[in-house]
């Protein structure tokens, strides 16, 4: 059963709570143990990855075991076994029994591979050696104003999901995951039930869509992304029971958009590119919009000052990995007036993604 998510406005004041208590217990550690810890952070990344990816999550998932009992049925070092369970209670992925044996936690119940939520994937995909060495490049790319993709690994991000089939495997999944994840506060604050045809442009493997249409039982969608993500979209499109009120096209969204929604959908695809690219993506819908159609974008919006948000940590994943950004509410207004939209409102929600809505205005 899923969770009951609370209003945006108590959820906001319980992170606001969060990061005061988090900067009150910063400010009683000395600034050198405080720097030791921030940069050190990398070792979680790791030891959760090796964790997950070695599976002690789904080894621990019948109850409390002993380190060696897990290294035999997973072909582990015991000795090993026992310092990557011992380091990973540092943050909360597993406890220590008195007797020595490790549990899971709520944490590392969500890395188990058979639960629903499972973060496995997205946990999968930030540790994987591939993501780790692009975002090595950070220094490079923040010297240059490039992406660190290239450097890292000889092609674009794009070409390399289409020449490394195993890490396309593990990106497209955390990217399904991470979708789901935002649906449950994206639904608890839009109707999409009032539109007839909705367009997800740029929306993978449909994921996004076939939840909206779920949501919406009486509308038909329509699902624009690269040829080589359709097979995948009418697989799962159909596993969810909505094939047969959808349509995939396959194109570019810089060339065409379908020209027959009533809500077109851009769920973070703006923010792989730079102003001038996320605005002939913009462009292209607004060309192919009708002027009573509905453009609803869900991204990050960057709050002022230091707001804590994850959205100032993904610019920078933006930057590294595609050369894009994440943006300030002023930015997508901007943005969006200057490729003929007019904002209609920005919704907030309980997760990092906000709402923004805009319909056709004055074409510039």
């Amino acid at each position: 059963m899923m969770n009951r998510l609370p209003p945006v406005r108590i959820a906001r004041a319980a992170f606001s709570v969060r990061a005061a208590v988090q900067k009150a217990a910063s400010r009683m550690v000395p600034a050198d143990v405080g720097l030791l810890e921030l940069a050190s952070g990398f070792i979680a990344t790791q030891a959760i990855y090796a964790a997950t990816r070695l599976g002690l999550p789904d080894a621990l998932a019948g109850g409390p075991r002993a380190p060696d009992d897990v290294a035999a049925r997973l072909g582990l070092d015991a000795d090993a076994t026992h310092r990557l369970l011992r380091a990973c209670t540092t943050w909360g992925v597993f406890r220590e029994e008195p007797d020595g044996r490790f549990t899971l936690t709520p944490l590392a119940e969500r890395l188990r591979s058979d639960v629903p939520g499972s973060m496995r994937d997205v946990v999968l995909m930030l540790g994987d050696p591939t993501y780790q060495r692009v975002w090595g490049e950070l220094a490079e790319s923040v010297r240059t104003g490039t992406p660190g993709v290239e450097r890292a690994v000889g092609r674009t991000m794009w070409d390399h999901l289409d020449h490394d089939p195993e890490f396309d495997a593990v990106f497209n999944a955390a990217m399904a995951r991470l979708s789901a994840q935002d649906w449950p506060a994206v639904d608890a604050v839009y109707d999409f039930s009032r539109f007839c045809r909705i367009v997800d442009v740029g929306g993978g493997h449909g994921g996004l869509l076939a939840l909206m249409l779920t949501a919406a039982p009486s509308a038909e969608g329509v699902l624009l992304d690269r040829a080589p993500m359709a097979d995948g979209a009418r697989r799962l499109l159909g596993e969810a029971g909505v094939l047969d009120r959808c349509r995939i096209e396959s194109g570019s969204y810089f060339d065409a958009v379908p020209d027959d929604g009533d809500l077109y959908v851009l769920r973070r695809v703006l923010h792989d590119y730079d102003d001038d690219r996320a605005a002939a993506v913009l462009s292209t819908v607004r060309r192919h919009m009708r002027e009573r159609a509905t453009l609803l974008i869900v991204e990050g919006v960057v709050p002022p000052g230091n707001t804590p948000h994850f959205a100032k940590a993904l610019d920078l994943d933006m930057l590294v990995f595609v050369g894009g950004r994440e943006r300030t509410e002023e930015q997508w207004r901007t943005l969006l007036a200057d490729t003929g939209f007019r904002t209609l409102r920005v919704i907030p929600t309980v997760s990092p993604v906000s709402l923004v809505e805009a319909v056709p205005g004055r074409l510039p």
